[in-house]
């Protein structure tokens, strides 16, 4: 138990960097330079809202989880 606990962990931090890493990333200048359109919505403001909505989910899953105890939460025991 104390091993899924810690991996779940491990995965909720990860995909929080890479998140936080793909909005704040200077790569979305270089795609960027040639304006395109997706579904006549600018591709940096689509960008900056997928990503943030993937975070916001992410951010959700992770209080449902309890990530942030140290220990099993009732919810997890009684799985």
């Amino acid at each position: 138990m104390r091993r899924t606990l810690y991996s779940r962990k491990f995965v909720i931090y990860s995909l929080m960097i890479l998140g936080f890493v793909m909005l704040e990333s200077p790569m979305i200048l270089v795609a960027n330079q040639v304006e395109p359109m997706i579904m006549n919505i600018p591709f940096f403001l689509l960008w900056n809202l997928g990503w943030w909505a993937f975070i916001t989910i992410l951010f959700l899953v992770a209080y449902v989880t309890d990530w942030g105890s140290s220990r099993v939460s009732s919810s997890l025991r009684k799985a």
